[in-house]
């Protein structure tokens, strides 16, 4: 039995743009966090992540730990990014997929970080 992932971290990003596309027929959050450019290039396998919400900010908060013990966390504050999360893909099992550039500069070799398998389990005092 794997241990129970227990979020560390104390801060989260919110994404400057955010879009659904596919691949290999999963769907797919593709997430711009510009401050996160250095570290998009760690190896995924293994990850572990745990879904909260925020009731104070109306948000979902979606973190992560890399195998190389590097923590993020992603907010989806419901007006904002959390428009992400309102889309009917977003209640199946999908791939979250983050760029340290903006979407509109990404490239064939940008650099990604590919987090799959996640399903977003709502939390019932959200209404969203």
């Amino acid at each position: 039995m794997s241990e129970r992932y227990i979020p560390q971290i104390t801060e989260a990003s919110i994404p400057e743009d955010g879009a659904w596309a596919e691949l290999e027929n999963t769907p797919v959050l593709i997430l711009s966090i510009p401050e996160w450019k250095e570290m998009i290039e760690q190896p995924t396998e293994g990850h572990q992540y745990v879904w909260m919400y925020d009731r104070a900010e109306d948000a979902y908060l979606f973190c992560f730990r890399l195998s190389s013990r590097l923590e993020r966390a992603v907010a989806f504050p419901r007006d904002h990014a959390g428009l992400l999360l309102q889309d009917e893909k977003a209640h199946r099992p999908f791939s979250i997929l983050i760029t340290g550039e903006s979407l509109e500069e990404t490239k064939k070799d940008t650099p990604l970080l590919l987090l799959r398998h996640v399903q977003l389990k709502r939390h019932p005092q959200a209404g969203w």
